[in-house]
């Protein structure tokens, strides 16, 4: 009798978030949030130019212990919980560094950067080199100290520049733009330095995450893929994740479980397993007719002159890459090794070979209830906090699902 083994990722498919705190009636757009480490509270910056601390009350209910109102609106923030620094981003270009009071209680400004021209799109703070790094539509990506509040470096970007990630231990940096391109740098104390441009995305970049042990680079983008890629192979690897029926807005890697979640605007959250064993997606084979019928391609002037008949148009299969047309591809399955986690078109030459292998799912998807513009995540507790577009904040408790 064969012996029965069990995937402990099909036990992993059948939990789910457990939803602990729900927080609505918000008076204004939460454009951002950051939960606090071993608190029952979050900081938000809100459209109406509102810096807030957020702590949960002995009734349950979740109270601004601060509500601070900056000229501007404020577009991004990065909270360092080490060191008690929040560093605000505004509109105009500026960051505004203050002090958080150990009780939650109060917030001092302690010093402004004039870092843009523009509005700012990211903000991080490196405490191990005492930087401030920004991206903004100004096409610029700066880094200040926060010693002096000086400018140590920049690089002009090709178009509006709209995140950035660090890589504390090799100062390489890496900046997504709205093209869909992500611009390769390394940080030194005397500027910026070129490395490479990385091109796969078909839409802006709205997020980047980082793997510090294998120095991998996951980008989620307005195209609704995130891309993994191998920089520490240093071979030009990348892996396709599609998961997602629009737009992503926020990605978060977790290097102890090497698990990635992706929140979007359609409502789900999606835990990536990254040890599993992924393929590179095929290229595109290039031709003038199918390359199983031989039919010509609309294009194909001279193929449809000879065979008396009209154009088909032209398809990919996702599993081979082979050029075919419609006929010759009504097969539709999902293959989760190559990061196809929904049904994509593959040809009538791949439709049996394909393997169980090849279907099964490598990714667990969960309904958020609103449509995620912000994630933060508290990896202590393994705690999940999204910002919807309807106001309310969530906070999940992910203890079943990052193992």
């Amino acid at each position: 009798m064969a012996a029965l083994i069990n995937d402990p990722r099909n036990e992993l498919r059948d939990r789910k978030p457990i939803l602990i705190d729900r927080i609505d009636g918000i008076d204004s757009d939460v454009l951002s949030a950051s939960i606090l480490p071993n608190e029952d509270g979050f900081i938000s910056i809100n459209d109406d130019k509102s810096i807030r601390i957020w702590l949960k009350r002995d009734t349950g209910k979740y109270w601004p212990s601060v509500c601070h109102y900056t000229d501007r609106v404020p577009t991004c923030m990065f909270h360092q919980p080490d060191s008690r620094r929040l560093f605000i981003a505004l509109d105009n270009g500026s960051i505004l560094e203050y002090a958080v009071g150990e009780d939650y209680n109060k917030i001092t400004l302690i010093k402004q950067y004039q870092a843009h021209m523009a509005r700012i799109t990211n903000v991080y703070n490196s405490v191990e080199h005492d930087w401030i790094l920004s991206t903004s539509k100004d096409k610029y990506f700066s880094f200040h100290s926060t010693e002096n509040a000086q400018r140590v470096g920049s690089y002009s970007i090709n178009s509006v520049a709209t995140c950035l990630v660090f890589d504390t231990s090799s100062k390489h940096c890496f900046v997504g733009d709205d093209n869909g391109k992500i611009t390769f740098l390394k940080l030194t104390e005397s500027g910026c330095e070129f490395i490479a441009s990385l091109n796969r995305h078909e839409s802006s970049i709205s997020c980047l995450a980082w793997d510090v042990d294998r120095k991998f680079l996951f980008s989620g983008s307005f195209d609704k893929t995130v891309i993994c890629w191998d920089i520490g192979g240093k071979k030009g690897i990348t892996y396709d994740l599609e998961g997602h029926r629009d737009r992503i807005q926020s990605i978060i890697f977790m290097n102890k479980t090497h698990q990635l979640i992706s929140g979007s605007e359609d409502n789900f959250i999606v835990i990536w397993d990254m040890d599993a064993k992924r393929q590179e997606n095929p290229q595109w084979h290039e031709s003038d007719s199918c390359e199983y019928c031989k039919k010509p391609f609309i294009w194909n002037l001279k193929g449809m002159w000879e065979q008396k008949t009209v154009g088909k148009r032209q398809h990919h299969c996702r599993r081979c890459g082979a050029a075919i047309c419609d006929d010759c591809s009504k097969s539709r399955v999902s293959i989760p090794m190559l990061g196809h986690e929904f049904e994509v078109r593959i040809c009538c030459e791949c439709g049996p070979k394909i393997t169980n292998a090849e279907k099964t799912p490598l990714a667990q998807f969960y309904d958020c209830k609103h449509s995620i513009v912000s994630m933060s995540y508290d990896e202590k507790r393994k705690f999940l906090l999204t910002v919807g577009l309807d106001r309310v904040v969530k906070v999940w408790d992910m203890k079943s699902i990052i193992v």
